[in-house]
């Protein structure tokens, strides 16, 4: 009786989606574990804040770039970015380099790339990252040239923030401080990437390839472009979507669609519109996007230009 059962059972929609999540997690898991002890070691050490202490305050080209460098390798999420960001104008220090960390950290972080690296391979991680920092350059840069701060709308106080950034925890050793770290990163990735293997699961089993193909594959005129507006809808947490991508890839859909995906996502997510908005204003918000959505298609294309 048993073995009929598990005989129909094989023959379901049920069983081939949890033989692809099983496969979406093993492909994730060896990049998952290796980037959440990046980040929990970077939480530890704390380079970042001390970078951010020290040389926010600089002006020019190589300032703008080490902040844009700096927010790359954060291990901060966008929801604590922005009020850092928010914190350190209001402070005073110069929008150029605010804004440069402002604009590459919601893209990229240690746990990202080394998941992108394990599914995708090396290109698409690389392409990532060297999008987040150079998107990191050019809102540091128009930033410095425009922006002005009497005009910035803020309904918030540095001292909500910097106190958390700048204190040290005394009580507990660096080990204790970064085991703390990885539990706290973990469960909040892990929640996010389970579902993402889920809905990438669903998704494989239910829509057609050709659905893909029509619309974001390689030999579409406007794949990119239809790739970067998928993300504004879809896109909940950067380990969540790798799976999903993953999928939508194997179904058809370009290399320079699924970088376009990648980096609107991150700036079109309800939670990171609202912060800015309360933050700095509606102003920056627009441009943000805009901004945001310009670069993920022009990213794109030049990925997939060379790939």
């Amino acid at each position: 009786m048993l073995f009929e059962f598990w005989i129909l059972f094989q023959d379901t929609y049920t069983f081939r989606v949890i033989l692809e999540m099983e496969r979406l997690a093993l492909s994730i898991l060896p990049g998952l574990i290796l980037g959440l002890i990046i980040s929990s070691f970077l939480v530890a050490w704390r380079p970042v804040q001390n970078f951010l202490q020290h040389h926010a305050a600089g002006h020019g080209f190589f300032v703008i770039a080490g902040m844009a460098l700096a927010g790359v390798i954060s291990p901060f999420c966008s929801y604590l970015a922005i009020p850092i960001s928010a914190a350190l104008l209001m402070r005073g220090l110069a929008p150029g380099a605010v804004f440069a960390f402002l604009c590459s950290t919601p893209l990229m972080n240690p746990t990202l790339f080394f998941m992108t690296w394990s599914v995708f391979g090396w290109p698409m991680a690389l392409a990532r990252a060297l999008s987040a920092f150079l998107f990191g350059i050019v809102g540091g840069l128009l930033a410095q040239r425009f922006f002005l701060p009497d005009r910035m709308s803020v309904n918030f106080h540095p001292t909500e923030v910097l106190p958390s950034l700048e204190k040290t925890d005394s009580t507990h050793s660096f080990l204790q401080i970064w085991w703390k770290s990885f539990c706290h990163m973990g469960w909040f990735v892990v929640k996010f990437v389970l579902l993402g293997i889920l809905i990438a699961a669903l998704v494989k089993e239910l829509i057609p390839m050709r659905w893909i193909t029509m619309t974001v594959g390689r030999q579409q005129r406007f794949g990119i472009l239809f790739g970067s507006l998928l993300g504004i809808p879809l896109y909940a947490c950067g380990g969540g979507t790798i799976p999903l991508i993953q999928i939508l890839m194997n179904l058809g859909m370009s290399p320079g669609a699924a970088l376009a995906f990648f980096l609107v996502g991150p700036a079109t997510k309800i939670p990171t519109l609202a912060a800015m908005q309360l933050t700095m204003g509606t102003n920056v918000t627009i441009a943000f996007c805009a901004s945001s959505f310009a670069w993920s298609i022009l990213a794109g294309s030049l990925f997939q230009l060379f790939f």
